[in-house]
């Protein structure tokens, strides 16, 4: 993985895979965790959500999310 990253000459390198990534890998990247990040879908949309108030409305144009409140039960 560090291999690409070094070739491009990049500081960091993130690797976005939808449905996720083979134990292997992921034991792989463990040991470049500040050269290469692994994200799954889980990742991608965790992100997405934590910044998707500060995004332009152009880009929430093109990705129109909603917020739904929901009721949890036994919180008390």
């Amino acid at each position: 993985m560090e291999g690409l990253v070094g070739r491009l000459r990049a500081d960091q390198g993130l690797l976005v895979a939808w449905r996720g990534f083979k134990g292997t890998t992921r034991s792989e990247a463990r040991g470049s965790f500040f050269t290469v990040r692994l994200w799954d879908a889980e990742d991608v949309l965790d992100q997405l959500f934590a910044v998707y108030d500060e995004l332009p409305d152009e880009w929430r144009s093109r990705v129109p999310l909603q917020r739904v409140w929901t009721l949890v039960q036994g919180s008390e």
